[in-house]
């Protein structure tokens, strides 16, 4: 079991990641970060993140490390790739990738990892910004279960609903299935939104209504009232939810799977991506849905 004498160690310290750090401190826990943005640095120090300007001495200094990125070439190249984590004569040898990436890669990094005596566990998340801010995150594991027991108190730390999923990949698996159900949620309560619209029926009173019986999710709790309030600043940004369901579209192109609600989904939010809606909250998928629809 690990003791607040570990040092952990993060990169990627942005809407996810920096109060997911700051959490940890709070815990007592030393946290490091190495940040590869330097427009970030003043940023980061004033929240008590001790920045190790390079890298092999901050994998010389950290007992854990901690991902929070973006894309799966990022977490390859940074663990496997070239002058990676791997290459380093010091270095951690657990890895939790709380990005949300490729499984079929994550199986394959894994494996590599083993082979150098480095466990890698792969812990996506679902809550957004105010599940990372709260401590209150839901997190899907995949990786040893004796390694997922050491680093229990960092989970409890930062998540609220923490499931080991199985092994390596299989968390990953559970965060694509994650990303599926809330944007066919989303398009669903945007599709639902435009027909009270075209009735000319006041759509805050239709989400009380549908809050109270069966169509109660949490999409329809947070993001419609986003979409009513037209609140599109982000908690999770839309390029990170169309990057998601593509990865989900593949994964299931892979398994020769036919499904049609992945591919429209997919399909919309690439387009909501596009037409100048990516950095904003992934729920401006709703504008997407209402232009097709005027």
């Amino acid at each position: 079991m690990i003791s607040k004498k570990t040092k952990i160690g993060f990169i990627g310290t942005g809407i996810m990641g920096l109060p997911m750090a700051k959490n940890l401190i709070k815990s007592k826990y030393n946290v490091y970060s190495y940040v590869r943005n330097k427009n970030n640095h003043s940023f980061i120090k004033k929240n008590r993140i001790k920045i190790i300007h390079s890298i092999d001495d901050f994998y010389s200094e950290i007992d854990i490390l901690i991902l929070v990125v973006s894309e799966t070439s990022d977490v390859k190249q940074l663990l496997i790739g070239k002058d990676g984590l791997i290459a380093k004569k010091n270095k951690p040898s657990i890895i939790i990738d709380m990005s949300t990436i490729c499984p079929i890669e994550t199986i394959n990094i894994s494996k590599v990892l083993q082979k150098n005596k480095i466990s890698l566990i792969d812990a996506p998340v679902s809550g957004g910004e105010i599940g990372a801010i709260e401590g209150k995150l839901s997190i899907m594991i995949g990786g040893k279960k004796n390694i997922v027991t050491k680093i229990m108190p960092i989970f409890r730390i930062l998540g609220e609903k923490i499931t080991h999923i199985g092994e390596s990949g299989s968390g990953q698996v559970a965060k694509a299935c994650n990303q599926i159900i809330v944007a066919q949620t989303v398009h669903a309560i945007s599709e639902a939104f435009i027909i009270a619209d075209k009735f000319k029926v006041n759509k805050k009173n239709v989400r009380e209504a549908l809050l109270g019986g069966f169509a109660k999710s949490k999409a329809l709790e947070t993001h419609g009232e986003r979409i009513l309030n037209k609140n599109y600043k982000p908690g999770f940004k839309t390029k990170l939810h169309a990057k998601d369901l593509r990865i989900a579209r593949g994964i299931s192109v892979k398994k020769k799977l036919n499904l049609k609600g992945t591919n429209l989904v997919t399909q919309y939010m690439n387009e909501c991506n596009k037409n100048g809606h990516s950095e904003k909250d992934s729920s401006s998928y709703y504008l997407t849905v209402k232009e097709k629809n005027k």
